[in-house]
């Protein structure tokens, strides 16, 4: 069936959207919702705010604490370091000497007692190889020279000292002047004896 409304296009009644009919949200509703998510971004970033600064507080304090500890562990490790030293130098000697080997505590006696006035000793050097001794004499009388050789006749001499060594070697004499001062740099190199160093051998072996 054909219907026809005659009445003017102005006169006719509007039909309401039957969706949106019953959904009209009050403006308090909105400007509320809008209000409430606003407070609730403001709210979580203030929250990120304290997070942050308590973090910085704490970097900062643990940055205090370290600047407080850090001069105690350096004398620690300092410490730590010489003691990793002094057992280093005493396995190398206990390598060398053996349970019943060379008494290094009597040789360091020998040389000190054989030392003359004016001769001092700059390094003493021990190794599987040699004993080595370093040093210098000093004269303003020019018998620097005889006092190197007056130590190590006097070494030679002492008991016991050359029990444990085969040859006494005194390398070449450096000579120089410093302030009027007569200076004489010496080196000794000392060789275990033979016997001595095949029954090291033979103990590591």
């Amino acid at each position: 069936m054909i219907e026809i409304n005659l009445v003017p296009t102005e006169y006719r009644k509007k039909k309401k959207n039957a969706f949106m009919g019953g959904f009209k949200i009050p403006l308090e509703v909105v400007i509320g919702s809008v209000g409430g998510v606003l407070l609730i971004l403001v709210g979580v970033h203030i929250i990120f705010i304290v997070l942050i600064a308590s973090k910085f507080a704490h970097h900062e304090s643990l940055k205090k604490e370290w600047a407080t500890i850090k001069p105690t562990k350096d004398k620690v490790d300092t410490i730590i370091n010489e003691m990793k030293a002094l057992q280093k130098s005493y396995k190398s000697i206990t390598e060398i000497s053996g349970e019943d080997g060379i008494r290094w505590s009597r040789k360091l006696n020998n040389i000190s007692d054989s030392l003359p006035r004016g001769v001092w000793l700059r390094k003493i050097a021990i190794n599987e190889e040699s004993f080595n001794i370093q040093g210098s004499a000093i004269s303003k009388r020019a018998d620097e020279m005889i006092n190197v050789h007056t130590f190590t006749s006097a070494l030679k001499q002492q008991q016991g000292f050359m029990d444990d060594f085969d040859q006494f070697d005194l390398g070449s004499i450096q000579r120089k002047t410093i302030s009027n001062t007569e200076i004489a740099e010496f080196s000794i190199m000392i060789n275990y004896n033979e016997e001595e160093e095949e029954s090291e051998s033979s103990g590591k072996n």
